[in-house]
């Protein structure tokens, strides 16, 4: 049933972070995309997601977390300018580039060993998040190479792949993703414009 993603009813958390604690893969809104999910930790997972989007695993996946205090855990290297984005920027659609540690799943960071942050701004990943608890991995509904879609045509093209579809009552349109800032280059730049693109890009000129 379709839910209010500022305030969506506890079953429906409860749900989804079942789903994620049994290591199913999830089809959900965002504050940018429709995404495809799951646990971070769980490989088997993580390749059912990768085959059902048809992604090369060389590729890595972006993580959504519920603070900036999860970089620790997955990077240990972190410049003192993923602070100050994290501080101008989160929550929000901006996902930062970290180099990736031994916490990582190989999956996960992909052939250049890079983990990719988010803090959404949405209560229904908020709550989602606290209530697994941990961090999610989102990637974009589609299938690779493929233009995003709405939800109706998504929800024909993976249901009989994905273990949960989570529809909400706002019509999610396609729209742009996240902009993704490497912060592992010197200097760091941006390396996907999505949402904010041109604030970030002035923000990187001016350090």
């Amino acid at each position: 049933m379709p839910f209010d993603l500022d305030s969506p009813p506890p079953e429906i958390i409860e749900e989804a972070a079942q789903a994620i604690r049994q290591g199913k893969v999830v089809l959900y809104p965002t504050d940018t995309l429709y995404g495809l999910g799951c646990d971070p930790f769980n490989e088997e997972a993580l390749r059912r997601l990768f085959a059902i989007k048809g992604r090369s695993e060389k590729k890595g996946v972006l993580l959504l977390v519920q603070d900036y205090s999860n970089a620790e855990v997955f990077s240990d290297d972190i410049p003192d300018l993923f602070y100050e984005l994290v501080r101008a920027f989160w929550p929000g659609p901006v996902t930062l580039l970290l180099e990736g540690n031994s916490a990582c799943p190989p999956l996960m960071l992909g052939a250049e060993g890079k983990v990719g942050l988010r803090h959404p701004d949405l209560a229904f990943l908020q709550l989602w998040m606290e209530a697994i608890p941990g961090p999610i991995i989102s990637t974009s509904a589609n299938v690779s190479g493929e233009p995003l879609a709405v939800l109706g045509d998504l929800k024909q093209l993976f249901d009989h792949q994905v273990d949960l579809i989570l529809e909400c009552r706002e019509t999610v349109q396609p729209s742009q993703p996240s902009t993704v800032v490497d912060l592992t280059m010197d200097p760091p730049r941006i390396v996907r414009a999505g949402r904010w693109a041109e604030r970030v890009g002035r923000f990187l000129t001016r350090q």
